[in-house]
């Protein structure tokens, strides 16, 4: 029998997998998903030689805005294979992007391998988020960055949106900034900055670096 974290992990993938074919062509893509994408690409600024992980990637679509911008090692992570299959489709040719078949909360590269780490419109669907940040933690670089883009749960303009989701069986929580940020502290990272990216639907963004060693 399947553990709650596992059920609703597997749900997800299932939603997400079916969405895929159409999840850059959606109203919801245009509207939402894309200017959010570009306003995280910009607050990474200058990408030249970096190595990232795009954890829960999703069609790939800002790994292939990293590559862009001169990226050398991009990564990206999700859990939803129909997802991933789009991915390799739009990015073939792109020899500097790999896609990995993972959860956030095991993700399948080694300790200190990243320059940045960026997750975009996904941490709530993460069914563990601790472990999920203790992983993203793991595989940075000592100095590296952490930016954490999600919908945010406060004031109207959140509760109107969880309960959507809710209605829609797709979100059950999300966190406000406050929130966010005592989990990256947690998870031994440092929270440098926070931003309300999108006031509806509302988006944040928190920034975190890994320390020094």
């Amino acid at each position: 029998m399947k553990s709650p974290c596992a059920a609703r992990s597997q749900a997800s993938s299932n939603r997400f997998d079916e969405w895929s074919q159409t999840y850059e062509k959606s109203l919801t893509w245009r509207f939402f998903f894309n200017p959010v994408h570009e306003r995280v690409v910009r607050e990474v600024r200058d990408v030249g030689g970096m190595s990232i992980l795009d954890v829960g990637c999703g069609t790939g679509d800002m790994l292939r805005r990293f590559a862009a911008g001169g990226a050398s090692r991009l990564v990206g992570a999700d859990s939803s294979e129909g997802m991933l299959q789009v991915a390799r489709r739009l990015s073939d040719g792109a020899a500097n992007i790999e896609l990995l078949k993972a959860s956030a909360e095991s993700l399948p590269v080694g300790a200190a391998e990243f320059d940045v780490v960026v997750s975009c419109i996904a941490f709530h669907h993460f069914p563990d988020p601790e472990g999920a940040l203790s992983e993203m933690a793991r595989v940075i670089k000592p100095g590296g960055n952490l930016l954490l883009c999600d919908m945010c749960g406060e004031g109207l303009s959140g509760s109107l949106m969880l309960a959507y989701g809710r209605l829609k069986a797709a979100d059950n929580h999300y966190y406000d900034r406050t929130s966010l940020a005592r989990l990256m502290i947690a998870s031994g990272l440092e929270p440098i900055g926070v931003k309300r990216v999108r006031r509806f639907p509302p988006a944040m963004l928190v920034t975190a670096a890994k320390p020094e060693d």
